[in-house]
């Protein structure tokens, strides 16, 4: 009977739960400044929930396209899983749109954490701030259709299936070369942070390096001329192995050190950074599998073709010195841009953020908008919020949403008349 008792406490538990949540967010958006704010938010919190990364991001796409459709737009989707929508201009004086772009995907999902929690203030989610860019190009869409305002140009809404510094994408490339929707200009998206300017813009290699300390025998390499002989387990295993690492921690870690601690060029413009370390199973259990994450960085596109030769053949021969399996991997790439149309395009979006009143911070760094800069379109990135990602999850500050989405409308409008 206790037992019975139990389960009838956590259903309760639970329902009651589930209900203070849901009058939560009700509370919460009816606290919002605009309804399109409203809307805005709660796609975020409903892409969010939708499990990725997935290989096309088809369910994600499913979400989007529905609310595409019911703007009254036709949304295309290719064969990669990009999902396009063109907002037509009524008498455009130039047949070039004006791009605006997100990523559709989320690395950092989570089925549990990706459950949006929701307060009067502030909005709680693994990855919600990845879901922040698709649901903004929403409501721009939104804003643009049902708004009344007039632009000179058409829009193209793109929402990439694979984050936009994938190498194995290729959506934005065929952007660049198509004669027919080549943009005049490019604008990406991304969630946080409100008020963050690239000044300038740092080509960067995101490199990651996964070992093993666990090579079995199936995986040693057999003496020459012993197919037929039997060996011994002594035999098969490579003379490397018995000085590797027992623990993956301390191999990921030594090769973190000796990567980081490379002069990768004279002038010292050139860096390498430790992004993520990962390995280990919790207390009592060796760990036999890590993962090391760099990036690197550089304002010179032929210094970083050269570091990044460098630190895979680095991070290969340092693995094989140690009897580790060593898998390296190019995770991303994003070009160091060109030279004047990415920095006009950032001058119209700092005079935005001066009319919407909001602070201004220059920084320097990767940015996805220099793939277009670096082709000759100018081109340049819009944070819509303010808050943090966490190591669990994400915190958005809610009241941010509205001045997001204030401040892309009007980047738009000017992208839209200023550029030639």
């Amino acid at each position: 009977m206790g037992f019975f008792s139990k389960i009838r406490t956590s259903v309760v538990r639970t329902a009651r739960a589930l209900t203070q949540r849901a009058s939560t967010v009700l509370g919460s958006l009816r606290k919002s400044e605009s309804p399109l704010a409203d809307r805005l938010l709660a796609d975020a919190l409903r892409i969010g929930e939708i499990p990725s990364p997935t290989d096309r991001e088809e369910q994600r796409a499913v979400f989007v396209r529905e609310r595409l459709r019911s703007l009254g737009l036709s949304p295309q989707v290719d064969e990669d899983g990009n999902v396009r929508a063109r907002i037509p201009c009524p008498d455009p004086r130039d047949p070039r749109p004006v791009l605006v772009l997100a990523e559709l995907s989320s690395r950092r999902w989570n089925p549990l954490e990706s459950l949006s929690r929701l307060d009067a203030d502030r909005a709680y989610g693994a990855g919600l701030s990845d879901s922040l860019g698709p649901a903004t190009l929403l409501s721009l869409a939104e804003s643009l259709l049902t708004g009344g305002m007039s632009l000179p140009r058409d829009v193209l809404l793109l929402f990439a299936a694979r984050a936009l510094d994938d190498p194995r994408g290729t959506v934005l490339r065929s952007l660049a070369e198509d004669p027919q929707d080549r943009p005049a200009a490019a604008l990406c998206v991304r969630g946080l942070s409100l008020g963050a300017v690239h000044a300038a813009s740092l080509g960067t290699y995101r490199i990651e390096v996964r070992v093993r300390t666990d090579l079995g025998e199936e995986e040693a390499p057999r003496k020459s001329g012993s197919a037929d002989r039997p060996t011994k387990a002594a035999d098969r295993r490579p003379k490397s192995a018995d000085r590797a690492p027992k623990s993956a921690v301390d191999a990921v870690v030594a090769l973190a050190r000796t990567l980081t601690g490379v002069t990768w060029d004279a002038e010292g413009r050139t860096t390498c950074s430790v992004r993520r370390i990962e390995a280990g199973a919790g207390f009592g259990r060796e760990p036999t599998e890590g993962v090391l994450d760099i990036e690197l960085e550089s304002p010179d596109e032929s210094v970083l073709d050269l570091a990044r030769k460098a630190a895979v053949a680095t991070a290969e021969s340092k693995g094989r010195e140690a009897g580790l399996r060593t898998e390296v991997t190019i995770a991303g790439y994003v070009p160091a841009g060109g030279s004047g149309e990415g920095t006009d395009l950032s001058s119209r979006v700092i005079q935005a953020l001066k009319e919407q009143r909001l602070r201004i911070r220059e920084e320097s760094g990767a940015d996805a908008a220099a793939f277009f800069s670096s082709r000759g379109i100018p081109s340049a990135s819009v944070a819509v919020a303010s808050g943090r990602e966490g190591l669990d999850r994400d915190e958005i500050e809610v009241a941010s949403i509205e001045k997001g989405r204030r401040l892309l409308v009007s980047v738009v409008e000017k992208v839209s008349r200023e550029v030639p």
